[in-house]
């Protein structure tokens, strides 16, 4: 097992030649060791203490874990704390027997090896505590974590001081949020995902934010696990914003995404509701926009035009289909030539707009129906002229409206006048240019082409 809590020390090598240079005393022999190690810790000196320490040291560093075993079982009997006073020696022993494990050649005697592993594993927090030592509860949490994950499937029972990996990184991360590794916020993520627990994923994600939300790598995985439910299951995320909300009320930006997940879903009324208390809260332009379209889609053309104006002045780059809504809403309340305006807008933004050139042709049949009423005069049937030159323009730009434009085209072809019409106006002749701009109608001063009814 490899953990980022075992440390390295030259203590044991400069004790290794101290002890080949024959500077330690006669007494600290393999033999006179050998017959020491059955006394008491109290008994115990520091010579001997640092040769048994020494001599499992050089083995354990070089991977030689069947030689270093007699020694680092006789320091954590005698001296567990040497030479620091902390955990090191307890790490180093699970780690090594699973070093013996992985290179037995019988099953057995690779399970025998994993289950000592997993005893010292188990029991080192009390033996460390009773011994008085420095230890981390963190990181064995982790470690516990590492071992289960690594070796799970090679053994036959878990004992009761072990649980699953992502338990122990959980309770890990409950200890330090802040600093575990992102990697193992991730292993906790699978394994609720993998038990099909959407509530307890959601819950673990708000914590996760909560402690590490200015954590990029981290919360790239909560997003993932976020999305990951929502996206197979909308109504889930509605229930979980909402859920939110009700914690938080005035939380402004749970109240931006619930408002944006009704929309999506098409929950117009519920979203209505959201969005009244949204607009108090300074929201994000792109949310003003959506609510200004909302308000358009409910009938409310004079909420929606002040709503894309907030939106603009909120910072937003208005669309073209922006502008062409707000020219929607400024034809609904009546004001023609300020929609006309923004219809051009959007034209500006985007030239192949079929659709704002179709909006004008109709705006100018419009005025045709409030100035001219039930009984049209020739200067009333000439704005029909305009209408169709818009229709035309419509289609030439984009195919997408040409079945629209074609059936208004033959519609107000009708009302273009007549031969008689043309013939008593001296300024009209087919085919020469004619400017709209007076009466009822100098707003649109634009110039068309005479030509007469078919």
């Amino acid at each position: 097992m490899t953990s980022s809590a075992f440390r390295t020390t030259t203590l044991g090598s400069f004790l290794f030649c101290l002890l080949a240079a024959g500077l330690l005393t006669a007494t600290l022999s393999p033999r006179s060791a050998a017959a020491q190690s059955n006394n008491t810790t109290a008994e115990v000196s520091q010579q001997q203490k640092a040769m048994h320490y020494s001599l499992y040291y050089e083995n354990f560093k070089n991977e030689n874990f069947g030689a270093a075993r007699k020694d680092l079982k006789w320091v954590l009997k005698n001296a567990p704390g040497f030479p620091k006073g902390d955990d090191r020696n307890f790490e180093r022993v699970v780690e090594l027997y699973a070093g013996l494990a992985q290179t037995a050649s019988e099953p057995a005697q690779k399970t025998a090896y994993l289950d000592t592993a997993m005893t010292h594993l188990t029991t080192a927090e009390a033996r460390m505590e009773k011994a008085g030592l420095e230890y981390s509860t963190y990181a064995w949490e982790i470690e516990k974590g590492r071992f289960l994950q690594q070796y799970g499937d090679q053994i036959s029972e878990t004992p009761d001081g072990l649980k699953t990996p992502a338990a122990h990184y959980r309770k890990a991360f409950d200890l330090r949020p802040t600093e575990i590794n992102p990697y193992y916020i991730n292993q906790i993520v699978k394994a609720l995902q993998a038990a099909g627990d959407q509530e307890k994923i959601l819950a673990f994600a708000d914590k996760v934010e909560a402690q590490r939300g200015d954590d990029e790598e981290a919360m790239k995985i909560i997003d993932r696990a976020r999305q990951n439910i929502f996206g197979r299951n909308p109504q889930a995320r509605i229930n979980y914003l909402e859920a939110q909300l009700e914690k938080t009320p005035e939380d402004a930006e749970v109240m931006s995404s619930l408002f944006d997940a009704l929309v999506q879903q098409g929950n117009i009324q519920r979203a209505s509701k959201i969005a009244e208390k949204l607009m108090k809260t300074d929201p994000p332009a792109d949310i003003i926009r959506q609510v200004a379209k909302m308000r358009l889609d409910n009938g409310r053309p004079e909420a929606a035009f002040s709503t894309y104006e907030q939106a603009e002045s909120a910072g937003a780059s208005l669309t073209a289909q922006d502008y062409y809504n707000m020219g929607t809403a400024q034809q609904r309340m009546g004001n023609l030539s300020t929609a006309r305006s923004l219809y051009r807008k959007a034209l500006s933004n985007k030239s192949d707009f079929g659709r704002a050139y179709i909006a004008i042709g109709d705006l100018y049949a419009k005025a045709v129906s409030q100035c001219g009423g039930s009984k049209m005069a020739r200067n009333d049937k000439a704005v029909y002229w305009l209408a169709v030159d818009m229709y035309q323009k419509a289609k030439q730009v984009d195919a997408s409206v040409a079945s629209t434009a074609n059936s208004k085209i033959s519609t107000y072809r009708k009302y273009f006048p007549n031969q008689e019409d043309i013939f008593y106006r001296d300024d009209w002749e087919a085919g020469q240019s004619f400017t709209i701009d007076y009466g009822c109608y100098s707003w649109i001063n634009e110039t068309t082409t005479v030509r007469q009814a078919s």
